[in-house]
């Protein structure tokens, strides 16, 4: 948002000035009329002040009252309406409760999950190479211990992960999946609103947060299939 200084003069010759915050001069202009309305200042000149001012808590309310609006035109089961699913809500908090709540906090937490998940997986294919690696040059020199070696080796098996842990997990990356979705959805979304501003600063955002969704995306969809895969092979 911009910060706009006008400067005015009242109908008996004094002169004023005032800052706006807005999207644009033609807005700012509009602002000061509204506030003005019941006076007869003349504006003078527009200056720009500042070019990264945030918005008001009201000016959000009703970008968010515009969006909500086209949302509901398009009906309960479009795909806008699916990708918004929650995100109102979370808006309407962090507007009312100077929170920053979003899909994006919330995959994280899951990414950084996923990752613990990993590690303890590829921990226990380690320990369960090096074990048979042991079982296999003990059994060529000793037949004898072959039942003690066969229940060592079941015993390491069974710390494989098991279809149940398997499924969490496939639940897990299948949430984080759900959540990147409505992510790109809603970069997209912010593409639209401002695309009349393709040099501004929130464009600019909106294409490279699209971008990097759609990627993260596809990482994670792979992953999926790939745990899918495994799940349906044990």
């Amino acid at each position: 948002m911009n910060t706009y200084k006008i400067t005015f003069t009242r109908e008996n010759g004094t002169v004023g000035s005032d800052n706006f915050t807005a999207p644009s001069e033609a807005q700012a202009r509009r602002d000061f009329k509204e506030v003005y309305r019941h006076g007869n200042g003349t504006i003078t000149s527009v200056e720009l002040v500042s070019s990264d001012a945030p918005a008001t808590k009201q000016q959000e309310r009703a970008a968010l009252e515009k969006i909500r609006k086209i949302v509901e035109e398009l009906g309960p089961d479009s795909y806008i309406a699916t990708a918004f699913d929650g995100c109102f809500k979370d808006a309407e908090a962090n507007i009312e409760n100077d929170w920053a709540l979003s899909m994006k906090d919330r995959w994280l937490t899951s990414d950084r999950e996923l990752n613990d998940a990993n590690g303890t997986i590829e921990e226990l294919r380690d320990k369960l190479a090096e074990s048979e690696k042991d079982y296999e040059a003990a059994h060529a020199t000793a037949h004898q211990i072959a039942e003690e070696k066969d229940a060592e080796i079941a015993s390491l098996k069974s710390r494989l992960l098991a279809d149940d842990d398997l499924a969490d997990i496939s639940r897990l990356l299948s949430k984080t999946v759900a959540d990147l979705g409505k992510e790109v959805s809603d970069a997209a979304a912010r593409i639209v609103e401002v695309a009349d501003q393709p040099e501004s600063a929130a464009f600019r955002n909106a294409v490279k947060d699209h971008r990097a969704a759609k990627a993260d995306l596809s990482h994670w969809t792979e992953l999926l299939t790939r745990v899918n895969n495994t799940k349906n092979r044990a």
